[in-house]
């Protein structure tokens, strides 16, 4: 999945393998790889690859970009990335992906477990229903390996 803000920032997540072979007993050991990578509207990129989700969330976080959470904010149990919406114009979306941990940029000065990079992209209506279509198809390769009824 590909987001690109009008004002020069974006992001670029891509499901790449489970974490474990081993089919887990509970989908919170369910934990899918991620490649991340974006870049602020200065042009700063950066790129990581940790197992930042587990497949339940990946299912989460398509249904959030397609707007079937009546939340303005999604978080997950790694705090290596994190949305939120904005307040924005009509047709529009501005949306706050926060990067920590291992998916922090390289770059980014000083050390400890609170530091937060922050990016907003601001994008159309039609351009997040494409990131959310694209996003689906990708972890639709990784379905859940555990019973997610009581996710």
């Amino acid at each position: 999945m590909e987001i690109a803000s009008e004002n020069g920032g974006w992001l670029r997540m891509r499901p790449l393998r489970y974490e474990f072979d081993a089919e887990p007993g509970d989908p919170t050991e369910d934990w899918l790889v991620v490649s991340v990578a974006a870049a602020d509207r200065n042009g700063h990129t950066w790129q990581a690859e940790s197992p930042c989700l587990t497949v339940a969330e990946t299912i989460e976080l398509a249904d959030w970009l397609h707007g079937r959470f009546d939340t303005d904010e999604l978080e997950f149990i790694e705090p290596n990335v994190a949305f939120r919406q904005l307040p924005a114009g009509p047709g529009q979306h501005t949306l706050e992906v926060s990067f920590s941990h291992e998916n922090l940029p390289p770059w980014l000065p000083g050390t400890g477990l609170g530091r937060v990079h922050r990016i907003r992209l601001e994008v159309t209506e039609e351009a997040l229903q494409r990131a959310a279509a694209a996003w689906a198809a990708e972890i639709a390769a990784f379905p859940p390996r555990a019973d997610l009824a009581n996710w």
